[in-house]
């Protein structure tokens, strides 16, 4: 019986330390008590076990905790900027001193990440530049300048923040759609895309009612530079911010529809100025649009003409036909 018993427990032994790979001999041996009927007590066994299978729980574990950080910083970060948006409806100023104060917060906390999360850092930086054009657009009118003027003095510290993140982070054009689509199955969505400028362009004209940006007697001349003005400071600069660098960072954080979702919630809170949660709404529902067309067809090229689009029927067109 007791020569059985010690069979038992060399075959036991035997088979735990089976396994001599390189990949386990690395590994420390850990103590296995292993109960059975003729030691009741339980035997001690020395052997090595898979490390690989715990590293992948563990890090299971961080990616989803690291994950909940994630949506809770962007829930808290559209919060924020929901606020700050809401705020410039009744004062203005104090809209603006939120808006510098969630820039300033998201670098700060973009210098504290730079070591432990490389590319959660980059992400925070690249959320600064929604609050930069707010900044800017509310500033601004305080300054008389043409309207042609107006876009452009605006348009260019953003153009300068955006290709800032870009040299700082090392991206390549087309990571944030500077590029034509390659593929033939993408052309109808990029015509079918600029076509739905005119109903969106025409929708949010009934829904604002905006006053025209120039007057009757402006030649066609006012009328062209100030089109192309629009669509390359407005149409073109937006959608390189939004879906371009933040579209690109943003799914690199989190899973493509929540990067998606949260971006256009952003794009639709910008326009809680207009005083309209109808508008806001449309925005988001464009935004939205234009982020699956950036995620199916690789370029930002059509949705830049399509936006441009909107805002020329909105303020050139719609005021004087509709």
């Amino acid at each position: 019986m007791r020569k059985d018993n010690k069979t038992t427990k060399d075959i036991v032994m035997r088979l735990l330390n089976r396994d001599e790979s390189p990949l386990s001999k690395r590994h420390h041996a850990r103590e296995l008590i292993l109960p059975s009927k003729a030691y009741p007590r339980g035997f001690i066994v020395k052997t090595h076990y898979h490390q690989p299978l715990l590293q992948w729980q563990k890090r299971r574990g961080f990616i989803l905790k690291r994950n909940r950080n994630t949506l809770f910083l962007c829930a808290t970060y559209l919060l924020l900027i929901t606020g700050a948006e809401l705020l410039t409806t009744r004062d203005p100023k104090l809209g603006i001193v939120l808006h510098i104060a969630l820039m300033f917060g998201l670098l700060l906390y973009a210098g504290w990440e730079s070591d432990r999360n490389k590319m959660l850092s980059q992400f925070l930086i690249v959320l600064v530049v929604a609050p930069i054009i707010r900044i800017l657009s509310l500033s601004m009118p305080i300054i008389h300048f043409s309207v042609t003027f107006w876009f452009m003095f605006i348009s260019i510290p953003v153009f300068i923040a955006v290709f800032t993140c870009m040299w700082l982070q090392r991206l390549h054009p087309k990571d944030i759609g500077l590029t034509m689509p390659t593929r033939r199955r993408d052309v109808p969505i990029e015509l079918g895309v600029i076509l739905i400028a005119i109903p969106f362009g025409l929708l949010e004209y009934l829904i604002l009612k905006p006053s025209p940006l120039l007057n009757v007697y402006a030649g066609i001349s006012s009328f062209i530079a100030l089109a192309l003005t629009m669509v390359i400071c407005t149409g073109f600069l937006e959608e390189l911010t939004f879906r371009g660098l933040i579209q690109f960072t943003t799914l690199r954080v989190l899973s493509k529809w929540w990067g998606i979702l949260f971006i256009s919630i952003i794009f639709g809170v910008l326009h809680a100025g207009n005083l309209t949660f109808w508008d806001c709404l449309l925005a988001f529902s464009v935004g939205f649009l234009f982020s699956v067309v950036r995620d199916k067809t690789g370029s930002i090229y059509a949705i830049s003409l399509s936006h441009g689009i909107i805002n020329i029927i909105l303020f050139l067109v719609a005021p004087f036909y509709l």
